[in-house]
């Protein structure tokens, strides 16, 4: 959609990186927050491959397939198939649904790629980066692009999205530039716009629910 290069790391992963401890592998977030936000990540993973859009129907924001050759990733393949069985869900409803496991099906493929180390006896602590450098970096680089003020790639912008929308930001960013995030933002095409707001919706609903 956007032409992203998807032979680099995947978006899901950088905000998993991004949302744990780079050292012990601790959520830096409430457990649901960060699972909202990695549900949207896969879905932007998606979006990003142009083989989901975002489109609008009885007044309802919903997921539209462009694409429905199986991706070659397990992760975002199980969740294309999903959408293409049921394709009449809301967009929000999507994000519940996925929430659900996200954060266990990106840490499973990350620990099969080699990122995370496989889970020790008291998985619930989180599982620690294989490399606490490489885990470092997605934020780091986001930061810096921000301190330095240079422009962000489309799949950091998502990420920098993201990470706003779940209010990661807070705990992550070096400084808080308003207007350099709301160009960033501004940047991306509409769909990954809407994905966003409604992640920030949704995480909205998910703090009400908690108090």
């Amino acid at each position: 959609m956007v032409g992203v290069d998807l032979s680099g790391p995947r978006l899901a992963d950088d905000l998993f990186f991004v949302m744990h401890d780079n050292r012990t592998g601790r959520t830096r977030l409430h457990a649901r927050l960060t699972e909202l936000g990695l549900a949207a990540a896969v879905l932007a993973e998606l979006m990003l491959a142009g083989q989901v859009t975002v489109g609008s129907a009885a007044g309802q924001t919903r997921l539209v397939v462009v694409d429905a050759t199986p991706p070659g990733d397990a992760l975002p393949r199980a969740v294309l198939n999903h959408i293409v069985a049921e394709p009449s869900h809301r967009l929000r409803t999507w994000l519940q649904f996925l929430a659900r496991t996200a954060r266990a099906d990106v840490a499973a493929r990350m620990t099969a790629a080699g990122l995370l180390r496989p889970p020790g006896r008291r998985p619930s602590r989180g599982q620690v980066p294989a490399d606490a450098n490489v885990a470092a970096w997605p934020a780091g680089r986001v930061n810096l692009a921000i301190q330095r003020r240079e422009p962000l790639g489309v799949q950091d912008r998502v990420l920098l999205g993201l990470l706003v929308a779940t209010g990661g930001d807070q705990l992550v960013l070096w400084e808080q530039d308003a207007a350099y995030l709301s160009g960033s933002f501004a940047a991306l095409p509409a769909p990954l716009q809407e994905l966003i707001a409604q992640t920030e919706a949704a995480v909205g609903d998910a703090v009400i629910t908690r108090r």
